[in-house]
């Protein structure tokens, strides 16, 4: 098991903030079979690149 602490209001918190952000959108993308569906626009597509 892995335990990672983070400090709040750091570069760090964003980071994994972004990491979670990307991997639900990746998993709604890929679960749904659906990648044109409303609930997914250009900033979003951006932000998996990003």
């Amino acid at each position: 098991m892995v335990y990672r602490l983070i400090a709040k209001d750091t570069i760090e918190e964003k980071v994994m903030a972004l990491k979670a952000k990307k991997a639900k959108l990746f998993a709604s993308v890929m679960d749904d079979g659906n990648m044109f569906g409303t609930g997914l626009d250009a900033d979003d597509i951006r932000e998996l690149f990003s």
